[in-house]
Order: C-alpha cells, then sequence, then structure tokens
C-alpha cells in the first residue's frame, strides 16, 4: 500500500535521512522505532511532504507521491498526527474533528466517520461540546487522532 524507498532527506543542507526504505501492505501495522534524533519524524514529514525529498520514491497504492504537494497527499488518504497534537483549543472537540473532513472527499463520509471515531474513544462523543483546550493530555491525543481519522 505505502512503498518508501531509497528516501534521503534534507534540513537547510544538513542531511537528516538515507537512503530508507519501507513497505507497508494493506491492513498491516508497521511502528517506527528508534532514538531522538534518528529520524522517526523526519521521515513521516517527508511521506507527507512537509519536508522536501532529496532523493527516492514514495507510492501509496501505485500513486507516486514523492513530487506531490502536502495536500494532495492527504487527498490520496495520508493524514499526519502531529506529535505535539496541534490541536484548535478555543473549538470543541466536535469542530476539531469536522476540521478533519475539510477535504470534498471525506466531507461526504463526515457524519459516518464521526460515528466511527466516538465508537473507538467514546469519552470525545460525551465530550462534543467541550474546548479542546480544557480536555486531559490523553483525550486531547485521542481528538488528534480522531481527526486524522
Amino acid at each position: 500500500m505505502l512503498k518508501i524507498e531509497g528516501v534521503s532527506a534534507h534540513y537547510d543542507g544538513v542531511q537528516a535521512l538515507w537512503g530508507v526504505s519501507l513497505d507497508v501492505k494493506e491492513n498491516e501495522i508497521v511502528t517506527l522505532v528508534g532514538s531522538n534524533g534518528a529520524g522517526k519524524t523526519t521521515l513521516l514529514r517527508t511521506v507527507s511532504r512537509l519536508l522536501p525529498l532529496s532523493e527516492g520514491s514514495i507510492t501509496l497504492n501505485g500513486r507516486d507521491l514523492a513530487r506531490a504537494d502536502s495536500h494532495d497527499v492527504v487527498a490520496a488518504g495520508v493524514a499526519h498526527v502531529p506529535e505535539a497534537r496541534q490541536l484548535f483549543p478555543m473549538m470543541t472537540v466536535r469542530e476539531n474533528l469536522e476540521m478533519g473532513a475539510f477535504l470534498p472527499g471525506p466531507r461526504h463520509q463526515a457524519a459516518e466517520t464521526l460515528a466511527h471515531i466516538f465508537d473507538i474513544f467514546p469519552i470525545l462523543s460525551a465530550r462534543q461540546s467541550q474546548l479542546a483546550s480544557t480536555l486531559s493530555g490523553g483525550e486531547q491525543q485521542m481528538l488528534a487522532i480522531g481527526r486524522g481519522l
């Protein structure tokens, strides 16, 4: 489903990734494990096209994403849930989740997806009208993951 081959990336001319390859099959869970500074976030930012790709290829279901814009990567179905959550603190839980359905495709499935998120994270259903900033850290992480879904 997701194929990363020989990916290298740089931050301001300093190389951060060297020839990373990874193959994720459909319905497979893959975990990136490593110490701080190992390149986990850099790889994810490169796949999401938030960081330019220096060399290599990234394909999702056969679609070339290596030169795509980040909004095209999102439209292709890639969701990046940032480490720091980056919620909209003065918006409600429901409003934050609705932001995840911004593109036309997800917008048509918003009600179904929202019900699915509430099945996974029932506490979010109970707190739909609560401001995101008032949630606990764990609840905020659930909300960030739900928005990504």
